[in-house]
């Protein structure tokens, strides 16, 4: 058994990393460190989200403070695993990853030329460039990044239909759940939803100030600008479906752009893709490359306990993420309302944001990087 200690441990994607590693047959949960205002209290009393699916003995547990934390005399920990946000991600996982392997769901190092962006069924050859960037860096760890929550359901979707057809464009709108912007934005939409009015439009003249921004409402609104976001989810994708060369990953090569904005759902990031494809394929022909796909990651990462039995799921409707997004414990990126028309093949995708969007997501590329040799 492995020993993982989790950087951000109270936040909504540490409590996730959490769960998923609590009963995990490789690992187990070590240290738990965060900010220093949950420092020193017990796990129950320094979490504010829901912890009732942990175990006593992870709530008894006394968080340490992030500041504090000395990863070269960190003996209890074998692997860090970072739920922090970006820009203190940046400072600390570089500390870490002079002594340990750190999976992590921030975007601090994805951008790097010698950073990997890890997708377990999709681009396992880029692990490789790990190893180069010990070398580079003199890391006897690691950072391992998983994309952006939003990249993930687009590049798990894309990657069977470049392989099998080319792509030369692809245009999507994200619908992103708002558990996507964290706890505080959960927290303040449950205070809007209290107060059981059922809302409307509020009455003024803002629309026709164009300097003018509203302050950001989620119940019965639509928030049609996510900062960074449309950015980060053109670069990753590229380097996600890029082809590792002579130490580099070369960028998928075809046009991408996106809109990507908040709604309010709890959890699940729902996607409109347009994908225009080099060589004609028939839905029948789209259906069938996402069978290969699952029947490949089987092969590659089936073995891996947070592997879900099938890693894309076609249905014959649109997607909902009320019910849908847990299919096989959040794992598997659903897909739905194929239709084929004017040379687009046109679909809805949905991914679990918090788990293969991130916490378990990380755990699975972990356990690769584990059954491959990178974690010793």
């Amino acid at each position: 058994m492995k020993s993982v200690g989790i950087l951000g441990a109270t936040g909504a994607v540490g409590l996730e990393g959490i769960e998923a590693l609590l009963y995990h047959p490789w690992f187990t949960v070590s240290n738990l460190y965060a900010s220093e205002r949950s420092a020193d209290k017990k796990y129950r009393d320094a979490c504010r989200l829901d912890t009732s699916a942990l175990l006593k003995e992870i709530l008894d547990r006394v968080v340490l403070n992030l500041d504090d934390f000395k990863p070269e005399n960190d003996i209890s920990s074998d692997i860090a695993f970072s739920a922090l946000p970006s820009e203190e991600a940046k400072k600390v996982e570089s500390k870490v990853a002079q002594y340990l392997p750190v999976v992590s769901t921030a975007s601090a190092f994805r951008y790097e030329d010698d950073v990997p962006i890890l997708i377990t069924e999709i681009n396992p050859a880029h692990v490789e460039l790990l190893k180069i960037q010990q070398k580079q860096r003199g890391w006897k760890g690691f950072v391992a990044p998983e994309p952006n929550c939003t990249t993930v359901g687009l590049a798990m979707s894309l990657k069977p239909l470049h392989d099998a057809f080319g792509i030369r464009r692809v245009v999507m709108t994200s619908y992103q759940a708002v558990s996507g912007a964290g706890h505080d934005a959960v927290a303040e939409w449950e205070k809007e939803r209290a107060s059981r009015k059922l809302p409307k439009p509020f009455l003024s003249d803002i629309a026709y100030v164009p300097v003018s921004v509203p302050e950001v409402v989620f119940e019965g609104n639509v928030i049609g600008h996510i900062k960074g976001e449309e950015e980060k989810v053109k670069q990753e994708t590229l380097k996600i479906l890029g082809e590792y060369a002579d130490g580099r990953i070369v960028p998928a090569n075809f046009r991408i752009d996106c809109f990507c904005v908040r709604v309010p759902t709890y959890r699940g990031h729902l996607e409109a893709v347009f994908v225009e494809p080099v060589e004609p394929c028939s839905e029948e022909d789209v259906k069938s490359v996402y069978e290969e796909f699952n029947e490949n990651a089987r092969k590659l990462s089936g073995d891996l306990p947070s592997s879900p039995k099938d890693a894309v799921v076609v249905i014959d409707r649109a997607p909902q993420p009320r019910f849908d997004v847990g299919m096989n414990g959040g794992m598997s990126t659903v897909i739905g309302r194929i239709d084929m028309s004017n040379g687009w093949v046109k679909y809805l995708v949905l991914s679990d944001n918090l788990r293969k969007g991130a916490a378990k997501g990380s755990v699975q590329v972990m356990e690769y990087l584990l059954r491959e040799g990178y974690i010793k």
